[in-house]
């Protein structure tokens, strides 16, 4: 695996079960598998969760961290192609990335949704260009269409507390007054339909996700 930014990267999602329970259970014991390298997490959002339990884990793997906030103690980076460099961001992303990739041996990225346009979301502009030219194996701490280690946490979690082999496991929303990002219940669908659990949706009508994160869930509009 050289990326992780969905579930799919992971391959066998129940020996990926079982290994993050063993790793769990004897947080030390492998901490060779870090050893001398670098993780850098880059936040273009803020975090709290995600940024505290990420840096927590690679330290117990033996790693040095670098924690970069873009705009706040970095330069801010304009992350658009083809604009003009006339306003407050001194320096491109595209020339950021390769000078980070030289510090670091893993690269992790938070970018949220801008809620400007969703196919713009749906690309993944910023997640990519990681992908493409840090040259380091990258993962997403949240992006636009997607939360991977929070879903992983909480599969991991289901797994530990499940009190039937195959659980009935229910994902449901409410109106919000204002647009809010899908990446955790994206990911969240994405990863429970790749499980042999009872899997239902239930939500008002007009609030669907995307077909491609439903999958094969059951959607109930009378929650």
């Amino acid at each position: 695996m050289r990326h992780f930014t969905n579930v799919h990267d992971l391959g066998d999602l129940n020996a990926a079960v079982k290994e993050a329970l063993e790793v769990k259970s004897n947080r030390f014991a492998y901490k060779h598998l870090g050893q001398n390298k670098t993780l850098m997490m880059i936040f273009f959002n803020s975090s709290l969760r995600t940024r505290l339990s990420t840096q927590k884990a690679a330290m117990n793997l033996g790693m040095n961290v670098i924690v970069l906030d873009v705009n706040q103690g970095a330069w801010k980076l304009e992350t658009e192609r083809g604009v003009v460099m006339d306003g407050d961001k001194p320096e491109h992303l595209l020339e950021a990335i390769p000078v980070m990739g030289c510090y670091c041996d893993v690269i992790g990225v938070r970018s949220f949704a801008r809620f400007e346009s969703k196919s713009d979301d749906y690309e993944e502009k910023i997640l990519n260009q990681f992908i493409r030219y840090s040259g380091r194996p990258v993962f997403s701490m949240e992006a636009a269409t997607r939360h991977p280690l929070q879903s992983f946490a909480d599969l991991i979690t289901i797994e530990e507390h499940k009190k039937t082999e195959r659980p009935k496991v229910v994902l449901t929303w409410a109106p919000h007054p204002k647009a809010l990002p899908q990446a955790v219940p994206n990911s969240f669908a994405e990863w429970i339909n790749q499980t042999d659990y009872e899997f239902v949706i239930t939500h008002p009508e007009g609030y669907e996700l995307a077909p491609q994160f439903v999958g094969n869930a059951h959607v109930e509009y009378d929650q």
